[in-house]
């Protein structure tokens, strides 16, 4: 039996036995790998005996008129053969199964077109090669998954990467804020209890305030009454004294007409009127008219040369006469 594999020019594109969906440098090794696998297994059995297998990488005249001139390809033909040699102990029957793996492909790459085409020339070779290529797309869909697993394991990875990072950013993202808004609630919080203290500070003051302009309207109020009896008390001096005048002025008169119309008896004896005590005396010299008004205690008690001093800050005030009160100023009161 001899399998040949050579080039067609008409071969179509979507024969069984074409092998293709992989990378060239890839089909090539493959195919190798294979056919030194095929020759090895099909050479352990009958080691002993005459080898069935060989190779004949001749670019002579192989096969009769199986050969085909091909003056105007570039590249020179190789045949892979495959004949079973006659012995003596008569035909070995080869099993199918068996047949896939010791059984020899023809193999012809066409660098020029990128594409790796086998063609058998036997039913047995036909079956072999289409077992083969259900192989090798069999590990071709089975690397493919692989790959395709390695990738979505790795998309999946990277993506939980991303997610771990964005959450990660988010996080940080979120403290940052968190930490500048805490910060400026507590700068709120110190801007509102140092509004609290100046509110304080200022009610407080107001408050002082207030308690003093109502001292001073109280003091305002007992000046205006202080003045108002000083007032009425200048009133009545003033209509005292103004009577005495008269009525020494009625006395003088009086006496004047009594001495020119009368005969004045040497002998007789007159008696004369003590003088009228003062209306208001000084209560400290007890000569004058109390003409000076003592202050707090608002007493017409003594005269001008009596008016006791009012005292410096710190030094101790003089007594009123009359209440024994601390003197803290005084007021003239003329009577004329």
């Amino acid at each position: 039996m001899a399998v040949q594999a050579h080039y067609h020019h008409h071969y179509h594109r979507e024969s069984p036995f074409l092998v293709s969906g992989a990378p060239e440098g890839s089909r090539l090794a493959a195919a190798m790998e294979l056919h030194h696998q095929a020759q090895k297994e099909a050479m352990a059995p009958q080691q002993a005996q005459a080898p069935p297998l060989f190779l004949d990488f001749s670019h002579g005249d192989y096969g009769g008129g199986r050969k085909r001139q091909r003056e105007a390809e570039p590249m020179s033909s190789q045949f892979f053969s495959l004949q079973q040699q006659p012995q003596a102990q008569g035909p070995k029957v080869i099993n199918l199964a068996q047949l896939q793996k010791r059984t020899a492909m023809g193999l012809r790459l066409d660098f020029d077109e990128g594409s790796e085409h086998v063609s058998c020339t036997s039913p047995a070779s036909a079956s072999a090669s289409c077992l083969l290529s259900k192989e090798l797309a069999a590990q071709r869909d089975q690397h493919r998954n692989e790959m395709d697993r390695l990738i979505q394991e790795h998309a999946d990875r990277l993506r939980r990467a991303l997610a771990d990072t964005r959450r990660r950013h988010y996080r940080s993202l979120v403290g940052a804020a968190e930490a500048a808004a805490a910060q400026r609630v507590r700068e709120k919080e110190a801007e509102a209890s140092e509004a609290a203290r100046r509110r304080a500070d200022l009610e407080d003051r107001v408050a002082r305030l207030r308690a003093e302009a109502a001292a001073w309207q109280a003091k305002d109020a007992a000046d205006q009454s202080t003045a108002a009896a000083l007032h009425a008390q200048l009133q009545k001096a003033a209509a005292a004294q103004a009577r005495g005048k008269a009525e020494e002025e009625d006395n003088v008169g009086a006496a004047a007409d009594d001495a020119g119309s009368c005969f004045v008896d040497p002998d007789r004896v007159v008696e004369v009127a003590p003088p009228r005590p003062l209306a208001r005396p000084c209560r400290t010299c007890g000569q004058r008219s109390a003409s000076v008004v003592l202050l707090p205690c608002r007493h017409l008690c003594v005269c001008a040369e009596c008016e006791p001093a009012v005292p410096a800050a710190g030094a101790v005030a003089a007594a009123c006469p009359m209440c024994r009160g601390a003197v803290t100023g005084t007021v003239q009161v003329f009577f004329s």
